[in-house]
């Protein structure tokens, strides 16, 4: 996740990424001091694989069961021909 510093000289907030639970209270800033945890606004980060939109594959077959999800459903939907009398 990604946690907010706030240094203690002076108004910078300084953005650190750590695991879940490791995130320490304090961490230095660029200008000696020490900067403490802020809490602003919340947000995290979305690592690895597997992820929707990240793989062709995922893409593809998608695609794929969209476009039969579609034929199924006009099939289904579709008025009944009309049937011609051609005595």
């Amino acid at each position: 996740m990604i946690f907010e510093y706030k240094c203690q000289n002076g108004d910078a907030i300084i953005e650190r990424d750590f695991a879940i639970g490791k995130a320490s209270k304090e961490v230095s800033c660029s200008c000696g001091s020490s900067a403490k945890r802020h809490f602003g606004s919340m947000s995290f980060q979305l690592n690895g694989g597997g992820w929707p939109g990240k793989s062709s594959k995922f893409d593809k077959e998608m695609t794929k069961r969209n476009e039969a999800a579609g034929k199924r459903m006009r099939k289904e939907h579709d008025p009944p021909p009309k049937l011609i009398d051609q005595r």
